[in-house]
């Protein structure tokens, strides 16, 4: 499948092609409309060419294929961000770390076309941790279902995981 790293650079890659094909024209017609962070990302979403897209969608299909095998109808379990969320006043570099990390990790919904939910499973310090369900495709209301025993249950006193 190839390390995470390659697969979220693969992920970002597809993604960025995908949004300038769509979103590309209006972007360039509407200088200074978005965050200096997005437009940044834009900027470089225009310069993927078609050929970086298809060795992306390649790297992408093989990781598909790869979870397919190792998951089958199971539920895949990852934490919903890499770590707390940045402080309000992070720096962009910051900021960009933060969400660089996450995307890493919740790409992989996306490489699976599959659906996913996150819960919040405990409270630390910096914040909520939550837990990022991801489902077998087409099991939407299943994967809903089991996030919402989650939820009823650490809500529960009595309950070995739950919350007082």
């Amino acid at each position: 499948m190839g390390s995470l790293t390659d697969v979220a650079a693969a992920f970002r890659t597809v993604q960025a092609a995908e949004a300038w094909r769509a979103h590309g024209d209006w972007v360039t017609a509407h200088p200074g409309a978005l965050g200096s962070d997005v437009a940044a990302r834009f900027a470089w979403a225009a310069t993927v060419s078609s050929e970086q897209e298809r060795d992306g969608r390649t790297v992408l299909r093989v990781a598909r294929d790869r979870l397919d095998d190792v998951l089958r109808d199971r539920v895949l379990l990852l934490p919903s961000a890499a770590g707390p969320a940045p402080s309000a006043t992070a720096d962009p570099a910051a900021l960009e770390a933060a969400r660089a990390a996450t995307l890493a990790l919740t790409c992989l919904a996306g490489v699976l076309g599959a659906p996913a939910v996150s819960v919040p499973v405990l409270r630390v310090a910096d914040g909520p941790v939550g837990l990022c369900l991801v489902g077998p495709r087409g099991r939407d209301l299943a994967l809903l279902d089991l996030a919402l025993i989650d939820l009823a249950l650490a809500a529960c006193p009595d309950h070995p995981g739950g919350r007082p």
